[in-house]
């Protein structure tokens, strides 16, 4: 008897920076590697055929006018959107779907009217179409639950938290400099540089002028940007905040390996994929406590309870103080706990659960 067929959707590899990118290519990886049950594809933008290789997998190439008419998707028993904002669903009302949610930002940023508006659509069309909820972290399963009126969520599909995974950092290479190198002892943040990020805050550390920030992201909002060096010349630092974008992986983990601390003052996160990669060095890691990051960064981390400039220096002085070998053991502890082995089985227990084998 033949293997059911299933598929993944990779889409988010048109663009192999974005964070999405990150969570599929992975668990891609993961699912190839650990499947027996079932006939994998992968439906990937027409120039990434064969970039998860060729052994276990087979492709199934994106269309753009597959977001209004899904002819292939009738060829599937199980379709998995591994994005809350995917456009690609099936068209055949046979084929079960799993719909992964990362985060529910849009109802905690203050986007726009029409930037909220989109989301909140795009979301409720998925939710409503979907057998399945999956989400990377507990905080947005109880978001879902919180906000279920509005995203038309009446129970009626099981909605269950699998943890993310995390992969390893790779090793630096011998003698590896970053493009930029910091002059003095410095505070590192990574992530999309925008509003909800409230990296702006920060500034206020730099009152020490023996430190100084370094913020590296995928992309830079202009407007942002222009708000941090503002907030960062009334502090009197204005020569002591760099900003990068699309930094290398290896200089990535320089800045990791090299900070002082790591900090993410976040408004909103889903997750908070470089809190755990920070935490697999034993950093010290300076976090908000909104959304999903308490979860993220557990008893290893330490939390600002507001965002007033004194509150701030006095969490980093204190933690900086209290941080030992001791609690860099328990930072990679903590981050030990983000696999993509364990992620991956977690969805193949779901894909076993709808199909019944």
């Amino acid at each position: 008897m033949s293997l059911p067929r299933i598929l993944l959707d990779c889409e988010p590899l048109k663009d192999r920076n974005s964070g999405f990118s990150h969570f599929v290519v992975p668990l891609a990886h993961e699912l190839i590697r650990q499947n027996h049950r079932y006939r994998l594809y992968c439906y990937v933008p027409p120039r990434e055929v064969g970039g998860l290789g060729r052994a276990g997998v087979r492709y199934l190439t994106q269309r753009s006018f597959h977001k209004y008419l899904n002819p292939p998707s009738y060829g599937f028993r199980l379709w998995h959107a591994t994005s809350q904002l995917s456009w690609y669903v099936p068209t055949s009302p046979f084929t079960k779907v799993v719909l992964t949610v990362h985060d529910l930002n849009f109802l905690h940023e203050s986007p726009d009217e029409r930037t909220y508006v989109r989301q909140l659509a795009m979301v409720r069309r998925n939710i409503q179409r979907a057998d399945y909820l999956v989400t990377i972290s507990d905080f947005v399963r109880q978001d879902i639950l919180r906000h279920a009126d509005l995203l038309g969520y009446r129970g009626r599909q099981p909605l269950r938290y699998v943890p993310r995974g995390v992969e390893a950092l790779a090793p630096l290479p011998p003698a590896h400099a970053p493009a930029y190198v910091p002059r003095r002892p410095f505070l590192f943040g990574l992530g999309t540089i925008n509003a909800k990020k409230n990296y702006h805050v920060l500034t206020a550390l730099l009152q020490d002028p023996a430190y100084e920030l370094v913020l590296a992201g995928s992309f830079a909002e202009p407007d942002y940007v222009a708000t941090i060096r503002a907030a960062a010349a009334q502090a009197g630092a204005a020569d002591r905040v760099t900003v990068l974008t699309r930094i290398s992986e290896a200089d990535k983990t320089w800045y990791y390996q090299h900070c002082v601390a790591y900090l993410q003052p976040s408004l909103a996160e889903g997750f908070g994929l470089p809190v755990v990669e920070a935490m697999q060095l034993g950093k010290p890691v300076f976090l908000s406590r909104l959304t999903s990051l308490p979860e993220v960064g557990g008893d290893a981390a330490y939390y600002f309870d507001d965002f007033a400039p004194d509150t701030l220096r006095r969490t980093l002085a204190a933690g900086l103080a209290r941080h030992s070998p001791a609690r860099a053991a328990e930072a990679r502890a903590q981050a030990g706990q983000f696999s993509w082995a364990q992620a991956a089985a977690g969805y193949l227990a779901v894909y076993q659960e709808l199909l019944g084998r």
